[in-house]
């Protein structure tokens, strides 16, 4: 365990920043722990108008293309680089002055670090339809844990409305509170990144359809007491489809009609055999939401 925190700590301030080692540190902490690479969904960087920048990080495996603005709750959570803005996590519409994303993305940030990308498809080409806001403000949930990613929430409050009158950008709808999906329900993950573990960048949003996996199970897979009941899984137990890193915040949706059920937060890899994505349960956290996006 020492040896491994030491080689994080040597290396990684001077090559990744402090948010990201601490992200790094966690890693290192929990797979010395356990012999398996365990990550938050965090963070990549792709080519964006305006500049390159090099994806350091994954996001769905296994999934297709998704059809432009099929999912308009969808947004790009972007990080003030050296030149221009980075793709650095997902997020989803709640209305028109609030985004639902990972706590795990901002927390110990500033808001002047963001910007909201609504009505993206192609990261590096303009369509006409992309939305751009300053985030205004940062509310992460007061019982976020960063080592177990308990209560993995955040909402980031925009410094202008965003419109809904093209119909390319629109809030994805809240479960019943408390409610808790059957094994088996088909739902939808959607993000920019890279298309397998330290595989290669994807410029245009990408989905992937994954089965609910239940808790019980889920937890037995990743070791007992892992997830909490504030967590959700989905995934298939042969591997081969998941979100991953660079899809951190974004939409687990089951649709028509259309509900965000989950957050993603993290998992073992991406796509491994026998270890699902871990999401965070929207249904646990709707009146949290419903108190604080006003």
């Amino acid at each position: 365990m020492s040896s491994c925190l030491a080689l994080v700590n040597y290396f990684l301030v001077k090559l990744f920043g402090r948010l990201n080692m601490k992200v790094l540190i966690l890693a290192c902490l929990l797979t010395c722990a356990t012999g398996q690479p365990v990550f938050p969904r965090l963070p990549t960087s792709v080519l964006l108008k305006g500049g390159p920048f090099l994806a350091t990080g994954e996001k769905i495996v296994g999934g297709t293309e998704a059809v432009p603005y099929e999912f308009p709750w969808q947004i790009s959570l972007q990080r003030r680089a050296a030149i221009g803005w980075s793709h650095n996590c997902g997020g989803s519409v709640y209305n028109e002055n609030y985004i639902i994303d990972a706590a795990h993305c901002v927390d110990g940030t500033f808001p002047s670090s963001w910007r909201i990308a609504a009505g993206e498809h192609s990261l590096s080409l303009t369509s006409g339809y992309e939305q751009y806001r300053n985030v205004l403000s940062i509310r992460v949930h007061g019982n976020y844990n960063q080592n177990t990613f308990a209560n993995d929430i955040a909402l980031l409050k925009m410094d202008q409305p965003l419109s809904f009158a093209t119909g390319k950008v629109g809030p994805i709808s809240l479960p019943i509170s408390g409610s808790i999906l059957k094994a088996g329900t088909s739902c939808i993950v959607s993000g920019w990144g890279t298309t397998a573990y330290s595989g290669t960048v994807s410029d245009v949003l990408r989905k992937v359809a994954l089965p609910v996996v239940s808790n019980s199970d889920c937890d037995a897979m990743y070791g007992i007491g892992s997830i909490l009941p504030s967590m959700m899984c989905a995934g298939f137990v042969a591997g081969g489809a998941d979100s991953c890193q660079g899809d951190s915040g974004g939409p687990l949706v089951m649709l028509n009609p259309n509900i965000l059920v989950g957050v993603v937060s993290w998992g073992n890899g991406c796509a491994y055999p026998g270890y699902p994505g871990v999401y965070t349960r929207v249904s646990s956290f709707v009146n949290w939401i419903k108190t604080n996006a006003v």
